[in-house]
Formats: C-alpha cells, structure tokens, sequence
C-alpha cells in the first residue's frame, strides 16, 4: 500500500485536517528484480520526464519508488514538493546514478545544482571534513 493522495488544511502552519488516500499496486518493486532491461529503464526515464511535464516531481527516483505492473512503470512514494528547476534536475541526475539513464538536459536547474555541490564540497574540504 502506498499513498495516493495526502492532502492537508493547515491553520497557523499546523495540520488541522488531513485526508489520505491509498491504492494497492499489484505488480513487482524494482529493487526485487536482479536486473533491469533497457525497455524498462525507458519507460522510467519517460515516467518522469512526463512527471515534470506535469509540474511535479519524484524527489527520490530509487528502486524502491517505482512498481513494474504487467507492462508498465509506476512511480510510488512521490515527495509532494513543489517542482524547480533544481528538483527536476536532480530527479534526472538520481535517474543517472540509479539507473544509468544519461541526463541529456542541461538546464539552468543543472547547473545550479552542480555548482551548489561543488560549492558545498569546496567549503566542506576548507573545514576539514571529507566531501560528500
């Protein structure tokens, strides 16, 4: 079971009412198949890129996150953030690292993301600590 829809009335920032609803996927997690074909892994990457058509976002694209139900791909466990340019793209960048779906965007989200990483790792190595 996975949620389908959480949608909250908040007062002063405080949840006062919420309402959830669930849906049973029938089908097998990603992380429970020794491998993925690359018929998959392009049904995955359109998933999302139909996604971000839509103005949301996955927030965490990991194997877990997504059900093959007979032929096709369905994404679970979605963050609900409010999609940025940064967020799509560090959706294609996980797809990247999970996946090995190459990210052929290079948008201003892109770069962005990667300068504030390496930013982050510059400042990280000033202070002694081990980057990330």
């Amino acid at each position: 079971n996975d949620f389908y829809l959480l949608a909250e009335i908040k007062t002063l920032r405080y949840v006062k009412t919420y309402v959830m609803i669930i849906e049973y996927i029938e089908g097998i997690e990603l992380v429970d198949m020794p491998e993925i074909s690359d018929e998959v892994r392009g049904k995955i990457k359109q998933s999302i890129y139909s996604l971000h058509q839509h103005g949301m976002v996955s927030g965490d694209p990991h194997k877990g996150n997504f059900i093959l139900q007979g032929n096709e791909i369905r994404i679970i466990d979605l963050s609900g953030k409010r999609p940025s340019r940064q967020r799509k793209a560090k959706d294609r960048i996980d797809l990247e690292r999970h996946y090995g779906i190459k990210n052929n965007v290079r948008d201003i989200g892109f770069y962005l993301l990667i300068y504030k990483k390496k930013l982050r790792n510059f400042l990280r190595r000033i202070k002694g600590k081990e980057k990330r």
